[in-house]
């Protein structure tokens, strides 16, 4: 693996345990508000106080859950929105499952690129990989001049350095 991939790898283990986590919470939530349709009644009946409905759905919650998914079950709880759980959770499987990923394509050049030129690259870039490119201009002086686009684990090396340096090398220059 490549060494710019190390840090997406470990992102990615940590972006889907955290999912993982939240779901696993959100679900044994769901399954029991599904269980006993009394509670769901419970939970969205306005003349308890906030207090009591939310002791009531504090006993299905998992213990060992982190307390942001304790706040974001009350902040749904708050809003009447606590019946919606179900979607909200199959919503969550879609932006995680094979929807299209963001690519961070960084574009690296000798000097700074005006508005335009950048947005040139973006265009170029998104009809040859896709709209789901995320952009990253940065300046290098070292290239000389050209360009230097990385997307993925694509390289794709314009640098005036990089075609010295090929040159240097087909003629036998050191």
């Amino acid at each position: 693996m490549a060494e710019h991939e190390l840090p997406r790898k470990y992102a990615m283990a940590v972006f889907s345990l955290a999912v993982e986590k939240w779901v696993t919470a959100l679900k044994v939530t769901q399954d029991k508000l599904a269980e006993d349709a009394s509670l769901l009644k419970k939970l969205q009946n306005i003349d308890l106080s906030f207090g009591e409905r939310q002791k009531a759905l504090d006993n299905i919650i998992p213990a060992e859950s982190d307390p942001y998914v304790h706040n974001f079950l009350y902040t749904m709880l708050r809003d009447g929105d606590i019946n919606l759980l179900g979607e909200v959770i199959d919503e969550i499987g879609r932006m995680t499952s094979g929807g299209p990923q963001v690519q961070v394509a960084r574009v690296t050049t000798a000097t700074a690129l005006s508005e335009a030129e950048q947005e040139q690259f973006r265009q170029k870039l998104r009809s040859k990989y896709g709209q789901t490119l995320e952009f990253v201009f940065n300046v290098d002086s070292s290239i000389l001049g050209g360009a230097v686009v990385q997307v993925g684990d694509k390289i794709i090396d314009g640098s005036v350095a990089t075609r010295l340096q090929s040159m240097s090398n087909l003629l036998g220059v050191r």
